[in-house]
């Protein structure tokens, strides 16, 4: 056989292997949801029993018409089989067993389960489809209760423990994760709890029941043993399989060839062929981040694969969806999919410090995801022509007290302020609580802002050669939050995309409508509030086909009462076009600054431009200095 034809066939195996590692995944985390939800209604059955023994037969009755019934049995049993031999597949298919401690520890319950649960199922199901023994509750938790209820209870949290764990790290990579994380983890930790209690007090009035005791025969003990016996075997038998296999297979791959990779600055190491990139790391301690624990769900774990790649596989369907969903280029591919055959060498893209405390695996914070937020961007006006009459310790002494009173009027209302630039700065709302909620608390915190540069205003008059001036934008959407860190700059929380950027061109375009605040039609139509002394306008957005609705205040926004929204005149629509440099805007989002363009002049979408904003005599004393366009 030619070298190419090895090389081919090497590849294919590879790609089936692939193949299989895919779908095998998806199968195991039905068959995971299937037992998942059986335990779920099984516990809050369970849980009813805080209300006695009747109440949760009465549950029991609908449970039993779902999981008795022949799609209900198929489903369960079926999923009773494929669950555990496909998470033994997947054991049996790691190269390495350095692992996170959540990893280890779900294998670990995974492994305990059946000691308790085998004969749970042959005490309860098994007997009594042969014996027609009473599968009610009453009955049941006689038997149970109290001989058999710490055997019971540590079933039912071995049971729930590895499920959650599972479902967690499923999840957790998901957009949508984050809004329902809280709500996920109270029912959590509330469904076994009160699982336990009700099993305690249905216990003890099960037994407290006048009622004849169960005959058990001799027949009836020795199928129970026989049965308890036999399934275990089984599954032990199995475990015992898959541990021969493993075993086979490093004494096989260990006394053949080897081959070499390079890990793009962390050297290169010589090992055999087989293991995936992301065991490599794990096996040398090289730092990484993964965050679904190799399963495919995220994309923390890509890699450039500089040489060798036409040696590996093509993707499988679930590393090629996620690689299309990123938009990833050539050659990048994700650590856990690949398995070299051949010499590589890869470079992290993710790339993760090493934490001197915690070698090995760099955890990916949980606390990073998309979510709907509010950003408000704000920007002193004629900030050079300010900065250039005053002295520089009265002009740092201000710019703290302007901060101190940005800073307060933000965190009054649950912001947080990501950045301070120069004479701006860039805030967030909505890290909790609704999008309605963020929008009102971020409208309404641009409002103490304004009010706070009013009276900045009157306390420092006289010694200011022209009155403070501030523009503010606000648009609400979807954002990344996350936080940064290195050695020098130390830990910073973030939040970039393109809600950052249309409220920085926002802000930006106050100069020309001359409003103090322009807030996105999407912001009001969130908050579900109206407001009074609003003009609605017409901003083109950088990157945006279709002008972007958005309300400008002439002074401190407030709200609209039910007289002023039946008086209120026929909005006025002006287009304004606000050009930045795509490198102002990206620098802005992450807090670097921001640095608009030269803005061209405001023209009306039709006909003629209207009247402009009645100008406060603060305005017109601002409106003489010269216009900084890089504050």
């Amino acid at each position: 056989m030619s070298l190419q034809q090895t090389a081919g066939r090497r590849a294919g195996m590879g790609a089936g292997m692939e193949q299989v590692s895919s779908w095998s995944r998806d199968i195991r985390f039905a068959s995971g949801m299937v037992l998942l939800f059986f335990a779920t209604t099984h516990f809050l059955n369970h849980a009813v029993g805080i209300a006695g023994v009747a109440a949760m037969e009465h549950v029991q009755a609908w449970r039993y018409w779902l999981w008795h019934s022949w799609a209900g049995t198929v489903a369960l049993y079926g999923a009773l089989i494929v669950h555990p031999f496909f998470a033994l597949l997947r054991v049996a298919q790691r190269r390495t067993f350095k692992m996170p401690a959540r990893e280890m520890l779900q294998i670990a319950l995974g492994l305990a389960i059946p000691l308790f649960l085998i004969d749970h199922i042959v005490g309860t199901r098994v007997m009594g489809s042969f014996f027609h023994l009473d599968e009610s509750y009453s009955a049941v938790l006689r038997r149970l209760w109290p001989g058999l209820a710490t055997s019971q209870s540590v079933l039912l949290l071995l049971v729930w423990a590895h499920g959650i764990i599972g479902l967690h790290f499923t999840l957790r990579s998901r957009d949508g994760y984050q809004r329902w994380r809280d709500p996920f983890l109270l029912a959590a930790i509330l469904i076994p709890i009160l699982a336990l209690i009700g099993f305690a007090v249905g216990g003890r009035e099960a037994g407290r029941m006048t009622t004849a005791p169960d005959i058990i025969t001799d027949a009836q003990i020795v199928m129970f043993n026989q049965n308890v016996t036999w399934a275990k075997t089984i599954f032990y038998g199995l475990v015992g399989g898959f541990v021969a296999f493993v075993g086979i297979r490093e004494i096989r791959v260990r006394t053949t060839r080897q081959i070499t990779v390079r890990f793009v600055g962390h050297g290169v190491r010589k090992l055999s062929p087989g293991a995936t990139v992301l065991e490599m790391f794990r096996r040398f301690g090289i730092p990484h981040a993964a965050l679904c624990g190799g399963r495919a769900r995220c994309a923390t774990c890509r890699v450039l694969v500089l040489d060798g790649g036409d040696g590996l596989p093509p993707p499988g369907p679930n590393e090629a969806k996620l690689l299309r969903r990123i938009a990833a280029p050539d050659r990048v591919r994700l650590a856990c999919q690949i398995r070299p055959r051949d010499d590589l060498q890869v470079q992290i893209l993710l790339a993760s410090r090493l934490n001197p405390t915690t070698p090995g695996q760099v955890e990916t914070d949980a606390n990073i995801g998309k979510r709907g937020l509010t950003v408000v961007v704000a920007d002193l006006r004629a900030f050079s022509a300010l900065s250039a009459r005053q002295l520089p310790q009265e002009l740092i002494g201000l710019l703290n007290r302007f901060f101190d009173e940005m800073a307060q009027a933000i965190t009054a209302h649950g912001g947080r302020i990501d950045a301070f630039y120069g004479d701006g700065f860039m805030a967030v709302f909505g890290l909790e609580g609704t999008p309605a909620r963020s929008a009102q608390t971020a409208i309404a915190a641009a409002a103490d802002i304004v009010r706070a540069v009013e009276a900045l205003n009157r306390e420092f008059g006289a010694a200011l050669p022209l009155p403070l001036r501030i523009g503010i934008g606000i648009h609400s959407g979807q954002a990344i939050t996350g936080a940064v860190e290195n050695d020098s700059l130390g830990r910073r929380d973030i939040t970039v995309g393109e809600t950052v950027a249309v409220a920085a061109q926002l802000e930006l375009a106050t100069r020309r409508v001359l409003a103090d605040i322009l807030v996105s039609e999407d912001t009001i139509r969130a908050s579900g509030r109206s407001y009074r002394g609003t003009t609605s306008l017409k901003i083109t957005i950088r990157g945006r086909e279709k002008p972007l609705s958005a309300v400008g205040f002439a002074s401190a926004p407030e709200l609209a009462d039910a007289v002023d929204d039946s008086r209120a005149a026929e909005p006025t629509l002006i287009e304004a076009t606000v050009e930045t440099a795509p490198d102002a805007v990206e620098a802005g989002a992450g807090g670097a600054g921001f640095a608009p363009a030269p803005v061209p002049e405001a023209t009306t979408s039709e006909g003629p431009a209207p009247a402009k904003p009645r100008r406060t005599p603060r305005r017109k004393a601002a409106e003489k200095a010269p216009d900084d366009s890089a504050s």
